[in-house]
């Protein structure tokens, strides 16, 4: 019997330390396949309380969970599929542009991809050029924050030194270069993204159990580590008491937790009717909005 999977979409409202939240189960705006596949390719972003949901079938969808109100996106080309998405809302031309870094379907070289950008004020793409030639990808992912696409690199020919390609996605254009915060040798770095802000995690330890936390401050144009933490802990976003949110990996589930920035202890956030919904695909914070797909 083929293995099958309940997959759904839930909200939760985010509590302050020391109350509780509740799960509620809201309607899918994209059809749901419960094969693995699937569900591990996947790929959510949030943005101005719009949710860009991009599936293995390559439907792409803008969806606000507040209001119900979705918006198919057509893929870029006939000749590209799947690569890797982003997004994000420009007040000063009212408009969302999506990023997407990818190869044709018949393109073998890793590095010889695609730019592709789609705008939903002229509810078209175009190709803006390719990743640069003297560069090589070295992530599983893009992040997006204040506007500029954030992408893990390494120069050809440096062995040792990774770097952060920066994409204007208002601009279109590639700015300067952002260095990673150390440079130790086969430490393992990770991109991400805590609420909009720049986040750099760094492996270290014995067997990389151990996790520390860089926020890039964009004033000093500078790494500011906040937290060193176990591996176990994923962070998802700022809460408005200061302290962090994470979602916690262990063996009877998942839970979360928060960094309390007063007594800097974690604490269990309670959040009821959680039972049996342990295995999570995806956790994507996002600020609820009446903002429209449609802008």
């Amino acid at each position: 019997m083929k293995n099958q999977f309940n997959y759904y979409h839930y909200t939760m409202d985010v509590p302050q330390l020391g109350s509780t939240s509740t799960i509620s189960l809201v309607e899918s705006p994209v059809p749901i396949d419960r094969s693995r596949m699937v569900l591990g390719n996947t790929q959510y972003f949030s943005c101005n309380g719009i949710l860009l949901i991009i599936t293995y079938a390559n439907d792409i969808v803008l969806w606000n969970p507040a209001t119900k109100e979705s918006r198919r996106i057509p893929c870029p080309i006939r000749s590209k599929s799947g690569g890797l998405y982003n997004f994000c809302y420009f007040p000063s031309i009212d408009s969302y542009k999506i990023f997407r870094l990818g190869r044709g379907v018949f393109n073998d070289d890793k590095n010889d991809m695609d730019i592709d950008i789609f705008s939903t004020k002229g509810n078209s793409w175009k190709s803006v050029g390719m990743f640069p030639s003297n560069y090589d990808f070295l992530d599983s992912s893009i992040v997006m924050s204040d506007g500029i696409v954030y992408m893990m690199a390494k120069r050809i020919g440096n062995l040792v030194n990774s770097t952060i390609l920066r994409f204007c996605l208002e601009k279109e254009q590639f700015e300067e270069e952002l260095l990673c915060v150390d440079t130790i040798p086969g430490r393992i770095r990770v991109l991400h993204s805590v609420g909009e802000k720049l986040c750099l995690i760094t492996l270290s330890g014995d067997n990389n159990e151990v996790c520390e936390i860089w926020l890039y401050m964009m004033t000093t144009n500078s790494w500011n580590k906040i937290l060193t933490i176990p591996l176990t802990l994923r962070p998802l976003s700022f809460m408005e008491d200061g302290s962090m949110m994470f979602q916690k990996f262990n063996r009877s589930g998942f839970v979360f937790e928060a960094y309390n920035s007063t007594t800097h202890k974690f604490e269990q956030v309670n959040v009821a009717e959680i039972e049996g919904l342990n295995l999570f695909n995806r956790v994507v914070p996002y600020v609820e909005t009446l903002s429209s797909p449609n802008s």
